[in-house]
C-alpha cells in the first residue's frame, strides 16, 4: 500500500477527503519542514496565517514578567494550531509557537482559508468542527488549571498526550503543569511508586 503524504493524512483526519478539496488546500498552503526548537510565530507580533501541524510536537508559550518561558499548551501531529480568531488580539499573536521536535507544518493565509470555508462544503464543516473543538478544549483546560493540583494536571496531560514525556524536555512539561523541574521530578517518582 502506498504511504500517504502527511498533508493527506491530516486533511483526512479533519474529514477533508475529496481529491478536489485537498488540491485546493495544497495549492494555497506552504508546507515546510522545521527543525527542533524553531519559533514559528512570536507573541505580540502581527500574523495573518492559519497552521496545521502535520507531524512533530510544538508548544505554545508566553514570556513571564521575570523572562521565563511559560508553556500554555501542546500540539501533536495531525492537529490544527489554535485558529487565528482565537490566537490573536487586534491582529497580534497572544502567544508564541515553537517546535519541540522536528516538525512539518502547513501554513495558509487566513484569507485563503476563509475563501475555502465560504466556497467549499468540506472546509465549511472543517471550520465548524475546529471552532467546536477549540471551545471544548478551552473549557477543559480552564477547569483543569483552576481546580486541579499539579499531580492531577500531570495525570490529565498524560491522558491527553500519552507519549509526550518521552518526546520533549521535562522543563517544558513542568512549566505547563506549573511547578519547578525539581518538583516535577519528585512528582514523577511519586507516580512511579504508586
Amino acid at each position: 500500500m502506498e504511504k500517504k503524504e502527511p498533508i493527506h493524512t491530516t486533511l483526512d483526519k479533519f474529514q477533508i477527503v475529496s481529491s478536489f478539496s485537498k488540491e485546493l488546500f495544497i495549492q494555497r498552503a506552504q508546507i515546510t519542514e522545521l527543525p527542533k526548537n524553531k519559533i514559528i510565530f512570536i507573541e505580540g507580533k502581527k500574523n495573518q496565517s492559519e497552521y496545521l501541524l502535520l507531524s512533530g510536537v510544538a508548544h505554545r508559550y508566553n514570556i513571564s514578567d521575570k523572562g521565563d518561558i511559560v508553556t500554555t499548551g501542546f500540539y501533536m501531529s495531525d492537529s490544527v494550531i489554535t485558529p487565528h480568531f482565537a490566537r490573536t488580539h487586534k491582529g497580534k499573536n497572544i502567544f508564541s509557537l515553537q517546535t519541540l521536535t522536528e516538525a512539518v507544518i502547513a501554513e495558509i493565509p487566513v484569507k485563503e482559508l476563509d475563501y475555502l470555508r465560504y466556497s467549499n462544503d468540506e472546509f465549511q464543516a472543517f471550520g465548524q468542527r475546529i471552532i467546536e473543538t477549540e471551545l471544548a478544549n478551552n473549557f477543559f483546560n480552564e477547569v483543569v488549571f483552576r481546580s486541579y493540583n499539579a499531580k492531577e494536571r500531570l495525570l490529565a496531560l498524560r491522558k491527553q498526550f500519552p507519549n509526550l514525556e518521552n518526546l520533549v524536555p521535562h522543563t517544558i512539561i513542568a512549566s505547563y503543569v506549573g511547578i519547578t523541574k525539581v518538583s516535577f521530578s519528585r512528582l514523577r517518582n511519586e507516580l512511579t511508586r504508586e
